[in-house]
């Protein structure tokens, strides 16, 4: 016999989480995979539009077209006791956000990467602010709603997007730096490569998505097309900030940005820090480093790298700086997810509320032990960490956050005295 979901609207975005019934019912029948037929998918953004106007209307967009918008969310988040109103439900914490200091001209656009959210920047964004800048977020078109909405955007959008969003942040503030995470890693650096403000002093990529791993990649320009080749994934999508579906159009459009990311030619000038694992099962650290060592021919500014790395690397020039980090404590190694939450993170933290245990979802019992046990396993979701721990879930917080941010915070300073 089979234990029923607890019914949608009785719960919380936390509640969803550990109801595991849930998981399997809802991969079956798609229950937020698809996104509401209301309003348009794509916002058309003026390129003289004010950043709190954009703000307004992506959140408007999140509203209508996200099935889970306003389920009801209540997670203590660095970022959600800095919001003017309360964090309520699931659209207060996916929608894009800003913090700003009076009359402050320095400031940070973080942006986020495939299927995921600003909700990734939660902690991140808190600390900068902390430490005296403005923070921004953006929302990639497709994003914070659900992942069909993935099928109705194109790769200008995203394009258009990003631009806008280093283009009015360049307009509002005497300096700022950019830091992109995975797929927005490779937006930022080719919009950057082509063109690069004067007023923008540094570039942070995080997990840079500079080539995937995925054996579907190299084939999805040609699948695209088949009517009936449309999903590489159908998961749960309880996740409350992050799609766990995965359209195959969207395989189409990060192909195109990690090509155009290993094509761009990066300003010698422009100080550049990377941070990266170097067993990263989603994205080929190994096209990374070739990238950097590019890069770092006739370099004029900083280049850094911060790796997560079990084994030395390969040697790089000595113009890269190095920082390998090679021990975590109570993770196996790091994941492509993992790197900008604390293990203290509320929800993706050592004891937060999801655990990713997305290897075990056709294994209903494997599953709910990975879900359940006190004493799992944590590291990147590779098969030989498969293989030698069970259950493992895949790593989503960072022991080494505090140095990481230590590092990046000297960085920025350096960069914008």
């Amino acid at each position: 016999m089979q234990l029923a979901p607890t019914p949608t609207q009785a719960q919380t975005c936390l509640e969803q989480v550990s109801d595991l019934p849930r998981y399997q019912i809802n991969a079956q029948q798609g229950t937020y995979r698809y996104a509401n037929d209301a309003g348009p998918a794509v916002l058309d953004i003026p390129e003289a539009q004010p950043y709190t106007a954009y703000l307004r209307a992506t959140r408007a967009l999140i509203l209508a077209r996200n099935p889970k918008a306003t389920l009801r969310c209540e997670l203590a988040t660095k970022v959600s006791a800095q919001l003017s109103e309360p964090a309520t439900q699931i659209a207060d914490y996916v929608a894009p956000f800003q913090l700003t200091h009076p009359n402050n001209q320095k400031a940070v656009l973080l942006i986020h990467g495939l299927t995921d959210s600003p909700f990734i920047f939660h902690t991140l964004a808190a600390d900068l602010y902390a430490r005296g800048y403005d923070v921004r977020t953006m929302l990639l078109p497709g994003h914070g709603t659900a992942a069909s909405d993935l099928k109705e955007v194109d790769y200008r959008d995203w394009q258009q997007h990003v631009r806008y969003a280093i283009s009015r942040t360049a307009s509002d503030y005497s300096q700022f730096a950019v830091l992109g995470y995975s797929t927005g890693a490779a937006l930022a650096t080719t919009e950057i490569a082509e063109r690069r403000p004067d007023n923008l002093a540094a570039l942070v990529l995080v997990a840079p998505a500079t080539q995937s791993h995925s054996e579907v990649a190299w084939l999805a320009k040609w699948l695209d097309w088949l009517p009936w080749v449309d999903w590489v994934d159908k998961e749960a999508d309880l996740d409350l900030a992050k799609y766990e579906s995965f359209p195959l159009h969207a395989v189409t459009l990060v192909e195109e940005a990690m090509a155009d990311m290993r094509a761009a030619k990066l300003p010698a000038s422009l100080p550049t820090l990377a941070i990266a694992s170097d067993v990263d099962t989603t994205i080929d650290t190994q096209v990374t480093y070739e990238l950097l060592t590019r890069w770092a021919q006739d370099r004029t500014a900083p280049l850094a790298l911060r790796v997560y790395a079990p084994k030395p690397i390969a040697t790089l020039p000595d113009s890269i700086s190095v920082t390998a980090v090679s021990a975590l404590d109570d993770v196996i190694d790091m994941s492509h997810i993992g790197m900008l939450n604390p293990s203290d993170h509320p929800y993706y933290g050592k004891a937060g509320s999801f655990r990713n245990c997305d290897s075990y979802l056709e294994d209903i019992a494997a599953f709910t032990h990975c879900k359940t046990t006190e004493k799992p396993y944590f590291g990147e979701r590779s098969a030989a960490n498969l293989t030698q721990y069970t259950p493992l879930v895949r790593v989503s917080f960072n022991p080494d956050y505090d140095p990481m941010v230590l590092q990046l915070i000297q960085f920025l300073g350096e960069a914008m005295p």
